[in-house]
C-alpha cells in the first residue's frame, strides 16, 4: 500500500542513532521543516495515487515547472526493444522526474537508476531501479550489486533504461566558473559496455541556485541538504531538454577504455547544448 509521504519523521528517527530518545520525533519534526521535506511531502500527498507520468505531469504542474523537447520528432524513432539513455545531472531530482515524465510516456517499461533514498517515492517504483550514491566504493556493496544486476536484468529482457552517469548532481567548475557534471563514473560505463545497446544521449538545460553550487564548494553534504529547495524554487521555470541521435553499439566500441567511452558519450550529451 502506498503512503501518502516520502519520508516523515518516524522514518528520520528509524534511520538515525542520534534522534532515538525522549525528544527524537520531536527533533525529527523540525528537520523535516527546516530540510524543507514537509513542503516536498504536501506535493507528494496531492498525486501519490497516481503511478508513471500520470505521477510526473501532476506532480510537475503541482510545482509549477514545465519543459520544451529540442528535436522532439527523435521521440518518435526510438530504437525498437531494450536502449539506454544519459543524460548531464544538472538539478538532482527534477531532472529525473522531467526524464521519466518523457520517456515513460514513449515506453512505459523505462526504468531509471537512481539513488535509493528516492525509493521512497513509491509512485514511481516500477520506474526506478535503486543504487547508493556512485562513487568509487559503491559498486561493492551488496545493495548497488543487486541494483546493478536488475538493470542487466531489464535490459536484456529487451527494455529501456536511463542513467545520469556523473552519479552526482551536477558541480561549480572553479577555473570556468561553469556548472557542469563531474567525470562520468565506470560503474555506470561499464554497464553500457555490457547491455551492447543503442544510446540515447539527452541534455537537460539550466542550473540549480548559485547559493547551492557555493555550499558544495564548502560541504558536498551541506549542499545535499538543499537539494529539496532546489526542487521547490524553480515555479515558473520552462526547462529545455534536447535529444540527441541514437550512438550505435558499433560506433560505442570503437572506445574500448572506459574513460574513453565515458569522454565520448559525455562529449555527445554536451554537444547537443
Amino acid at each position: 500500500m502506498k503512503r501518502a509521504v516520502i519520508l516523515d519523521e518516524t522514518d528520520l528517527v528509524r534511520n538515525s542513532p542520534a534522534l532515538k530518545g525522549k525528544f527524537g520525533l520531536r527533533i525529527a519534526k523540525i528537520i523535516l521543516k527546516i530540510l524543507a521535506l514537509d513542503r516536498l511531502n504536501e506535493v507528494y500527498a496531492k498525486c501519490y495515487h497516481l503511478d508513471g507520468h500520470h505521477f510526473t505531469a501532476a506532480w510537475l504542474e503541482i510545482v509549477g515547472v514545465s519543459y520544451t523537447i529540442g528535436h522532439a520528432e527523435r521521440l518518435e524513432q526510438l530504437p525498437q526493444g531494450a536502449f539506454i539513455t544519459v543524460s548531464n545531472h544538472v538539478f538532482g531530482g527534477l531532472d529525473g522526474i522531467i526524464m521519466v515524465d518523457i520517456m515513460a510516456r514513449q515506453r512505459s517499461d523505462y526504468k531509471f537508476m537512481v539513488n535509493t533514498i528516492l525509493m521512497n517515492v513509491k509512485a514511481l517504483s516500477e520506474n526506478f531501479i535503486g543504487v547508493k550514491p556512485i562513487t568509487p566504493k559503491s559498486g561493492s556493496s551488496v545493495e548497488n550489486v543487486a541494483g546493478l544486476k536488475q538493470t542487466l536484468r531489464h535490459l536484456q529482457a529487451n527494455h529501456p533504461m536511463g542513467f545520469f552517469p556523473a552519479g552526482a548532481v551536477s558541480v561549480l567548475n572553479s577555473r570556468t566558473f561553469k556548472v557542469t557534471d563531474r567525470d562520468w563514473q565506470p560503474t555506470v560505463i561499464r554497464l553500457i559496455q555490457a547491455a551492447k545497446v543503442p544510446v540515447i544521449p539527452i541534455y537537460v538545460e539550466g542550473k540549480n541556485s548559485w547559493f547551492f553550487n557555493l555550499l558544495g564548494r564548502v560541504n558536498w553534504q551541506l549542499r545535499s541538504f538543499r537539494l529539496p529547495y532546489e526542487i521547490l524554487n524553480k515555479r515558473g521555470k520552462v526547462i529545455k531538454v534536447i535529444i540527441g541521435e541514437p550512438i550505435s553499439w558499433e560506433e560505442q566500441q570503437k572506445y574500448t577504455k572506459i574513460e574513453d567511452l565515458a569522454a565520448f558519450l559525455k562529449a555527445k550529451t554536451y554537444e547537443l547544448s
